[in-house]
């Protein structure tokens, strides 16, 4: 009987540090991603820059990913006007310099 209890013991200390190692690989992994788009038009004269993200990698939305002046992460739909507009635009900036 004894041996039966170590047993039990040892399995859930074994169950305990494999859920450890788990989520600390996890957390380690893990990036944010855009999981709804702002409400809000943002003139591109606050925006410094931008990146893309595509459903079909990590995320589960297609955004744009604006970067602000104030250092704000905005995300945007990219089949508003105003985003794809905004793309422009910066993209035309990035060309001139």
């Amino acid at each position: 009987m004894m041996c039966g209890s170590k047993s039990l013991l040892l399995a859930a200390l074994m169950s305990v540090l494999l859920l450890h190692l788990c989520s600390k690989s996890e957390a380690a992994s893990s990036f944010d991603c855009c999981l709804r788009y702002t409400a809000h038009v943002l003139h591109p004269k606050f925006i410094v820059g931008f990146t893309q993200q595509l459903a079909n990698e990590a995320c589960d939305i297609n955004a744009i990913i604006f970067y602000t002046k104030k250092k704000l992460a905005v995300c945007a739909d990219p089949k508003k006007k105003w985003v794809k507009q905004a793309v422009h635009i910066l993209s035309q900036r990035v060309k001139k310099m």
